[in-house]
This record gives C-alpha cells, structure tokens and sequence, in this order.
C-alpha cells in the first residue's frame, strides 16, 4: 500500500466523526481489502512480540496484550460484516468469498499458535495465586477457553482437520447467507387492483408504488424486505395475499433453483457436528451450549416443555376465541 491509499482510507487512523461513529458515507468497497489485509500483518506482529517476550508470562504481558491486539481488523470487519449483512452488493459479495477464508485462517493461526496458547495456559494455572481483579480472573477465563473451544488442546492431524473443517464451514455459512439474500432480492409480488390495497396505511402503499416505479412497472410491488413484508402481513385485509407473501418469506431457499439451501444446510449441520466431536463433545448442541445459560440441551428441552405446559391452557382459549 502506498501512502495515497493510506491517507483516502477511512479506515486508517480515528473517525473524524461526532463521538467517533463510522462514517459509511465515505467508506468504499476498495478500501475493506488493504484495511484487512494490514489488519491481519499488524495483529501477527503483536502476536509474535508476544510469543518472543523474553520476560515471564503474566496477565499484562500476556492476556491484557492479547486482548489490545487485532484493533484495526477488529474496526474494519465489524463494518464489513453489518455491511455484508445490512446493505450488502455483488461487489461486497465477490469480496466476502475472498476474504472469508482469510479471515478463517486467520483466526485458526491464532487459536492453534503452540507458542502463543502456552503463555496463556501459563497464566491460567496460576489465576488461584495471582492478584487478579473480578474482572481480570473472567478476561482471563474467557481467554483460555476461547482458545481451548477452537481447538488450542488438539494434537497432530486433529489440529489439520479442525482446520480445514472450519475452513469449510466458513465457505458453507457465507454460502448461505448469500442464497438467503439473493432470494430475498429477487422476490416480488406486484399488485396491479387497488382494492388488492384494502387495510393498507397510505405510507406503505405510497412505497410499494415508489418500488415499482423504481422497477419500470405499473402498480404496486412488495417484497419480502422487512420494511415491505411486516407492514403487508400487519394491516392487509386480503388473506390470499398475507397467505402468498408468507409462504414465500417462509420457503425462501427451498426451490428448485441456483438459490436453493437444502444442501447447504444438511453439510452446514454435518461439519459443525464433526466439530464438536472433534473437540470433545457429544453434538453441536452439546458444544454451543457449553457457553450459555441452559448449559446443555436437556435444559432447553425442560423449559421447552413448562412452557408448552404452561402456555397450552391459554392458547387453546385465545384460539377458540378466535374461530368464535
């Protein structure tokens, strides 16, 4: 990178922003790539003073340093994620299935970094004889088990294949995530009678008919673009249409065709379920609940069902109120 592009890309240096928020009006799609790219060069760098630290590991040395690392990717991959999922373009998608994998990697040369993780454990086994705030003693819990949840433990050909299975997932999800949008943008339901309007606020008539008009058509268009959709399903005295629009937001990407994630899905579960049993545990369901409150899926299932206990009384009557 030369120093033009350094000084035009906004993500280079503070936001001159009020209380220093993005400023998306002058963030392009050409300046994610070098702004991650040096991103991922600086965090190696402080990734490698850390593991080349001559002085014993400890908390600040080690832990505090690890956490402070990776601040301008972090800057620029929260912007780019909200913007693959938010506003998202075939400019930005191109990009997103190249730097997705870049970005797998990454993270996997960290969490599977020998030198580095031993410095963490180091200090972990010592977290009952430090001096460690309440604060400090969660940071560095959290720490190691990030680590340890993305396969720090694994040995020989075990860290390989967490590797390329992530990396695959990765390429899965983005997939995914595509299909789902790109179904989502291709949709419309375009009305030409207006009494197909019936229940309809004046505002969301007036943006269906701005659709359109942006479309080249006559009439009204809806899609299943939140702002489109919940308004249609809300007020829309026409059943037949409420009951067009939802199967077609409700079946998105089971079609048969280039978006269909039927698939996707099934290798989605099966490579997330190789993970799991890669690093230990019975399911996915048993891994990604490991950090959550329920804990496993047993509790989920429990709560699950006094809900359904509780709530079946209420829902019967209210159903019954309203066949009356």
């Amino acid at each position: 990178m030369n120093n033009i592009t350094n000084a035009q890309n906004p993500f280079y240096g503070q936001y001159h922003t009020p209380h220093g928020t993005v400023p998306f009006d002058r963030i392009k799609t050409e300046h994610y790539e070098p702004a991650i790219l040096e991103g991922i060069k600086l965090q190696n760098a402080e990734i490698e003073a850390i593991i080349q630290n001559p002085e014993k590991a400890d908390f600040t040395n080690t832990i505090e340093t690890f956490e402070e690392s990776g601040e301008l990717l972090d800057k620029v991959v929260a912007v780019f994620g909200n913007m693959l999922s938010a506003e998202t373009n075939d400019d930005l998608q191109e990009l997103a299935q190249k730097i997705m994998p870049l970005l797998s990697e990454h993270s996997n040369n960290i969490t599977l970094n020998e030198q580095l993780f031993a410095r963490v454990k180091e200090v972990y086994n010592q977290k009952e004889t430090l001096q460690l705030t309440q604060e400090q003693k969660q940071l560095l819990e959290n720490a190691y088990n990030s680590f340890v949840r993305h396969g720090a433990n694994l040995k020989g050909e075990a860290r390989e294949e967490y590797r390329r299975l992530t990396t695959e997932l990765s390429k899965l999800t983005l997939t995914f995530s595509e299909n789902n949008l790109k179904e989502t943008n291709a949709y419309q339901m375009l009305l030409t009678k207006k009494e197909s309007l019936a229940g309809l606020p004046d505002i969301i008539v007036e943006a269906a008919a701005e659709t359109a008009k942006s479309e080249g058509k006559e009439g009204w268009v809806f899609t299943l673009h939140a702002p489109s959709y919940v308004p249609f399903m809300t007020y829309s005295d026409n059943r037949d249409l409420r009951q067009k629009l939802y199967m077609a937001y409700n079946t998105k990407c089971t079609h048969d065709n280039e978006f269909n994630n039927i698939d996707i899905v099934k290798k989605i579960a099966n490579t997330r379920m190789k993970i799991a049993q890669l690093l230990g545990y019975k399911d996915y369901a048993e891994y990604t609940l490991k950090k959550r409150m329920a804990e496993n899926s047993e509790s989920v299932y429990k709560l699950l069902n006094q809900l359904l206990e509780a709530y079946t009384p209420t829902t019967q009557q209210e159903y019954k109120e309203i066949q009356e």
